[in-house]
């Protein structure tokens, strides 16, 4: 649907949906994080105001390729990504190499933040990574919230919602700490070239990732 608002604003840009997952999805992934949660482990990105290269508090781990639960994670990206592209077709203000900058997914990251944890204010921006996407996997939590901007947009996720947004520079965001309870959701930075090209980051185990449609 056309975008009538000349005046776009970089919050126009992020693209939000409600109940995209069922419960029953949400929960099989849970479910995944949870029998190897033994293999997960932090990342590390640069503070977005230091430059300073800090560990996440959060734990994370990835979906293995031909698996059940990579494969449910590859058809949810592939829609919502459609979804997306279309949506920001409605604005009539972008390069037509939009829809091919974001056709494979490089990483399928479960996260699960417990009390406490969090992850400083930084930008997914990699050379060839062109967007992120989160698929938020559980709501019985305080805490929590999803923050662009160093604290100007502040965005509660409701369990099986989804959110996908550019990846550069501009793009700063933050997840605030865990007051109680536990935080599950899922990630992945989306790029312009398959797996097999070499990118700065290794994502030599995503291989075997095919390309999204575009309907």
């Amino acid at each position: 649907m056309e975008n009538e608002n000349n005046d776009i604003k970089f919050i126009d840009l992020i693209y939000r949906e409600k109940k995209f997952l069922t419960d029953e999805e949400c929960q099989f992934i849970i479910d995944e994080y949870e029998k190897r949660s033994d293999e997960s482990c932090d990342e590390h990105s640069s503070d977005a105001t230091t430059l300073e290269l800090k560990a996440s508090t959060f734990k994370r781990i990835v979906l293995n390729p031909g698996t059940e639960s990579y494969d449910l994670m590859f058809r949810s990206y592939e829609k919502l990504i459609n979804k997306y592209v279309n949506y920001l077709d409605g604005f009539k203000a972008f390069h037509s190499c939009l829809k091919t900058s974001m056709l494979y997914s490089h990483s399928y990251r479960v996260l699960k933040y417990s009390e406490g944890e969090s992850i400083h204010q930084h930008i997914d921006h990699s050379p060839g990574i062109y967007g992120s996407a989160t698929l938020q996997l559980n709501d019985n939590y305080s805490g929590g919230d999803f923050v662009f901007f160093k604290g100007r947009n502040t965005i509660r996720l409701e369990k099986g919602e989804a959110m996908i947004w550019p990846a550069d520079h501009f793009w700063v965001h933050e997840v605030k700490p865990i007051i109680s309870g536990a935080r599950y959701s899922m990630n992945t930075f989306l790029c312009s070239v398959p797996p097999h090209y070499v990118l700065p980051n290794d994502f030599s185990v995503y291989r075997n990732q095919k390309p999204y449609k575009i309907y």
